[in-house]
């Protein structure tokens, strides 16, 4: 299993980006159960965070709906996952924390890696970083 990263979701959900119609192909791979993925609790932290800020809380609460009904049981964030991102945190000077935890995540849950598009990741040792193909 996969992680999906927040900006497959704001790429897919978003305004036209070059990466839109790379990241809904990602979406729709899962919804007709040809990429087994999950999103965690941050993700959707996040996309509450994006779209309050972008003042379009409406459209984040409708892509909370939607992620809901595709990934019915999100990862949750617990100690293990806070403890992991602080450890990655202390490794990695450059790790912010939102992408600490998604890096976490991946670990603490022995997941194949993360589809994102944030080469970030690919600094990571332990985390694959799955590009938006």
């Amino acid at each position: 299993m996969r992680l999906i990263d927040t900006n497959v979701v704001i790429y897919a959900a978003g305004k036209a980006h070059p990466l839109q119609d790379q990241a809904r192909r990602v979406l729709d791979r899962i919804a007709e159960g040809a990429l087994h993925a999950n999103v965690d609790a941050e993700l959707l932290q996040e996309i509450l965070h994006v779209y309050d800020v972008r003042r379009e809380r409406a459209k984040g609460f409708d892509t909370i709906d939607d992620l809901l009904v595709l990934f019915p049981n999100p990862i949750p964030i617990a100690r293990e996952e806070i403890e992991t991102a602080r450890d990655l945190m202390r490794a990695y000077s450059f790790l912010g924390a939102r992408d600490a935890i998604h890096a976490a995540v991946v670990q603490t849950h022995d997941l194949e890696g993360i589809v994102t598009a944030d080469k970030v990741f690919d600094r990571i040792k332990g985390v694959k970083r799955f590009d938006l193909k």
